[in-house]
């Protein structure tokens, strides 16, 4: 892996980046911000500043079947209206839209994600407002059958200079919303101090089996960021044993660093992360990048966030901190809300050929398709041979031979790719 100088007050600082994953909500270069809520700062070896439920292997890791076909009963992923999966009638694989809602924000829908017919699902916000990051989107969604998980990791951001006499905020401590942390360039590293003590346990003596870098989402993660600054993304590959059965787990995330005037701000985001026993993520790739692809937070979360960034910039993190005075806040700004609202969805429908594309450029195993139901490009998983969508937006990709509208359980449209 190339070095790259990164000069900050006339010291040469190391300055590596990394891969994808995160809240969804990128930093700017305007922004003074960092992360999450009422957590103890992180330590001097700048670890997380959250634990969100941890992402060790679940129960049956000796599994070793690729869970593409999984019909194993479900609990929280399972089909509400108990409708059958088509794997039970063809080769086939079905996706649905799970949902997950933010209590805190006056209980609106917060976050979506695509999920196999037969596989859990779990979400959750956890909200952080003496944080510039202020929240923290945690998703799971897992396949009991295999045991393959995904993960999307706590993020944070940083500020780092020479503290000035009298300066009394510990490394870690918060400044500014910020952690003050020096950066740590080395991808590998920043796994190492960041995640592993807490959230990736399982990696203490795992093995680097390969570090690829993704310089798609790296200029996303600048472009998004629009100031001055060097990023770069990596997806680093571990091989570990799990009950003495080789496990493999993938860690992507991104890095941005962006130095003035002496003062280091540098960022973690589109950190995500799936494990499963060995040969299980090769084989999997395509639904692993659907169900990546298709995580998004809602319009209607996302202009929460976006008044919630405000108050945090007007000083008002303690009314934030108390869980009902954060809903009558909110409340307060209800018809500014649902006109973020509307922003946010004409600026997604502006990007989506973009995000499409930066998909196809980053994402393995998957196929971009028009969806007529939900008006919006969609990831599906290549090796199938036709693809469905129904009114409610399930997706279905199937062998010949295979017409969904044969189940019975409503009108299925077939898809068209894109070229």
């Amino acid at each position: 892996m190339a070095r790259r100088g990164f000069a900050v007050a006339g010291t040469a600082v190391l300055a590596f980046l990394s891969s994808c994953g995160g809240t969804g909500v990128r930093p700017s270069a305007s922004s003074t911000a960092a992360v999450r809520l009422n957590d103890p700062p992180i330590t001097s070896q700048a670890n997380a500043t959250i634990s969100p439920p941890a992402t060790n292997p679940p129960a049956n890791p000796t599994a070793t079947r690729p869970p593409v076909n999984s019909n194993s009963p479900a609990t929280n992923g399972a089909d509400p209206n108990n409708r059958p999966a088509p794997n039970n009638v063809a080769n086939a694989i079905r996706f649905s839209t799970r949902s997950f809602v933010d209590p805190a924000a006056n209980g609106v829908t917060a976050i979506s994600v695509l999920v196999p017919f037969g596989w859990q699902a779990s979400g959750g916000v956890q909200w952080l407002p003496l944080w510039a990051r202020l929240a923290y989107l945690q998703t799971r969604v897992f396949d009991p059958n295999s045991g393959l998980t995904i993960d999307w990791l706590p993020i944070q951001n940083f500020i780092s200079f020479t503290p000035p006499a009298g300066f009394d905020v510990p490394t870690g401590g918060n400044y500014q919303g910020k952690a003050f942390v020096a950066p740590i360039t080395d991808p590998v590293d920043f796994v190492r101090q960041f995640w592993i003590p807490n959230d990736l346990a399982e990696l203490g003596n795992a093995q680097v089996q390969s570090v690829v870098e993704v310089p798609k989402i790296a200029q996303e993660f600048l472009t998004g960021f629009g100031g001055p600054g060097e990023a770069h993304a990596y997806r680093i590959r571990y091989g570990y044993f799990v009950n003495g059965q080789p496990w493999e787990r993938d860690v992507s995330f991104a890095l941005l660093f962006s130095a003035s005037n002496g003062i280091v701000s540098w960022f973690v985001n589109f950190a995500s992360t799936a494990a499963a026993p060995r040969g299980v993520l090769d084989s999997a790739v395509g639904v692993i990048s659907t169900i990546v692809a298709s995580r998004v937070s809602t319009p209607e979360w996302e202009a929460n966030y976006r008044i919630v960034t405000r108050l945090f910039y007007q000083g008002l993190q303690q009314q934030m901190a108390d869980t009902v005075a954060f809903g009558r806040l909110l409340t307060q700004y209800r018809e500014e809300s649902a006109r973020l609202q509307q922003q946010v969805t004409a600026e997604r429908q502006a990007s989506q050929d973009h995000q499409a594309q930066v998909f196809r450029e980053t994402l393995g195993g998957v196929q971009t398709f028009d969806d007529p139901v939900n008006r919006t490009p969609v990831q599906l998983p290549l090796g199938w041979n036709t693809y469905w969508v129904n009114q409610r937006g399930e997706y279905i990709a199937a062998d010949p031979g295979f017409d969904p509208n044969s189940l019975n359980d409503g009108f299925w449209q077939q898809l068209r790719a894109r070229p």
